[in-house]
């Protein structure tokens, strides 16, 4: 249906007046009948016109740019969006207007328009397709593009379901519409983002490059770009470790310091965190750890880390000396901790973060073999029991949670895989049973799934595994590439979810990559593996 200019019905009753006038029998005044004026009558005054209403101007509202959930763009230009109302594929709500920025404006009339509500379901169907959307109705499966970044891929761009930097940038997409319905509001102040990082535990070959080659912690956490030379068939003998699995060369591109600003741009920061952090720590090369304690001011800092869950099966690595270090350390660092402690009581504490008016809570279990067990008297990690579940969770609600984050590491009884497989299946169900809102794990080494269901009118998530972060193994793609996930909510509604893929760099850097094009590998990998419809 072509764009058509709204008509206008204010003419038309004077019309019909008229012609009821016209059309009325016509009556004779006999010239008798005319009274003949007094000399004494006084003309009566002229009533005061009554002023014409003020014209209602139409509310202008920022228009998002959207696309299909699974589609690998992750940003926009406005001469992008231009080029494509010329070749007819950007959807325009027929319920608005737009009218910044010009090029846009003037060229949208000559293009076909849908129904507001339609928009998630051609998204759906086809998510390639662009789209317009007022902010009101956006959600999961219509993702958001930030529009002109200024770093590298969607970095920088305006955005107003990304970080507050970006949520702050005048938005140039602009749209108006003469009534107001619920879904034209778009308030700022309600708008949060939350990034979840990787499995953590910055020994063996991280630490190598950080302290035995003398690069630093610094250099670890501030990755930047790469770009991919080749996949290959990882070189070793099929019955060693990495062999049939396919592995990356990949170098440094630029940007230093972009994985950081990411990270540490988002409102709330939780990271996976395996390892004891101890001062008699070693660089290692099996699979005992020690942290070396330099790395949390830098997590903090750096990588921006609010929150760290720590039930995990390394976390006693270096016995109670060690768990009880680690502890410690993290409380002197500010940065929040869940899953561990000298007591099954401390291990079920919930960490509790404020954030655009929402209180959100942070529970964590483990049911990976090789740590200790909290119990009322010993030291440990809360374990994956339906019991722990249930106490931690209403801790959380009983400290006036609005949002309960529950982060197990979990493996379905096997490490390295993308699916929910074994335990894991029945251990969904028991988090959400308990009340908790969203599930971001870790635990199996590589990417996936996801998992999005609606229950309640809300969108809930689970995020099985996010892969390694700083993890030092090399010999799998699957291991080598990771994804950060990056949550927007409106308020406590989940409405955005975002993955921004990286490749670890001699086994210690995260550098970010290109979602559309080296990307495709772990974000094909996750969606092929997942649920995404809801």
């Amino acid at each position: 249906m072509p764009r058509v200019p709204e008509r206008r019905a204010g003419g038309l009753l004077p019309a019909l007046v008229l012609l009821m006038v016209a059309c009325g029998p016509t009556a004779v005044v006999s010239p008798s009948a005319v009274p003949s004026p007094s000399p004494t009558q006084t003309a009566s005054p002229t009533p005061t016109a009554s002023p014409s209403p003020t014209p209602v101007p139409p509310t202008r509202f920022p228009l998002a740019v959207v696309t299909g959930f699974t589609n690998l763009r992750s940003w926009v230009t406005t001469a992008q969006l231009v080029a494509a109302v010329g070749k007819g594929t950007l959807l325009i709500p027929c319920e608005v207007t737009v009218v910044s920025p010009g090029a846009l404006a003037n060229a949208v009339p000559h293009m076909s328009c849908v129904p507001v509500n339609s928009v998630a379901g051609r998204l759906d169907a086809k998510p390639t397709t662009l789209a317009l959307l007022p902010p009101g109705l956006v959600e999961v499966k219509t993702k958001v593009l930030p529009v002109d970044p200024t770093g590298p891929y969607s970095l920088g761009g305006a955005d107003l379901f990304g970080d507050a930097s970006a949520r702050a940038k005048a938005y140039p997409v602009q749209g108006q519409a003469r009534t107001l319905p619920a879904w034209t509001a778009s308030d700022q102040s309600t708008i949060w983002t939350l990034v979840s990082l990787g499995d953590s535990c910055p020994d063996r070959g991280v630490a190598l490059q950080a302290i035995t080659n003398r690069r630093g912690w610094g250099w670890v956490m501030g990755g930047g770009t790469a770009r991919y030379l080749r996949v290959y068939p990882n070189p070793v003998p099929i019955n060693q470790v990495g062999g049939g699995y396919n592995i990356v060369s990949a170098v440094a591109s630029g940007h230093a310091g972009a994985l950081a600003r990411l990270t540490s741009g988002a409102d709330i920061t939780i990271d996976d965190f395996e390892c004891p952090v101890v001062d008699n720590w070693r660089v290692n090369d099996g699979v005992v750890f020690s942290i070396d304690p330099a790395v949390l001011p830098k997590l903090r800092d750096v990588l921006g880390v609010d929150v760290a869950y720590m039930a995990a099966n390394h976390m006693t690595d270096q016995g109670i000396a060690g768990l009880r270090s680690t502890l410690q350390k993290f409380d002197a660092a500010k940065i929040k901790r869940v899953g561990a402690g000298m007591t099954l009581n401390e291990a079920l504490r919930p960490a509790i973060v404020e954030v655009a008016g929402v209180k959100l809570a942070f529970v964590a279990f483990n049911d990976v073999p090789g740590v200790l067990r909290a119990t009322a008297s010993s030291p440990g990690v809360a374990w994956i029991t339906p019991a722990n579940v249930t106490a931690a969770v209403q801790r959380a609600k009983t400290a006036g949670a609005d949002l309960v984050f529950c982060d197990p590491q979990w493996w379905g009884g096997a490490e390295y895989h993308a699916q929910l497989i074994g335990d894991q299946v029945a251990q969904q169900e028991m988090f959400y049973d308990a009340g908790c809102d969203h599930v971001l794990g870790a635990g199996t080494h590589w990417t996936g799934p996801l998992q999005l269901r609606r229950a309640g009118g809300a969108v809930h998530l689970t995020m099985a595994s996010q892969g390694n972060f700083l993890f030092g193994q090399s010999w799998s793609q699957q291991t080598q590439e990771g994804v950060i996930v990056e949550l927007a909510f409106r308020g406590t509604d989940l409405v955005q979810v975002r993955f921004h893929p990286y490749i670890m760099l001699l086994q210690a850097q995260a550098n970010l990559i290109d979602p559309a094009t080296d990307g495709h590998y772990v974000l094909n990998r996750l969606f092929r593996n997942s649920k995404t419809s809801y």
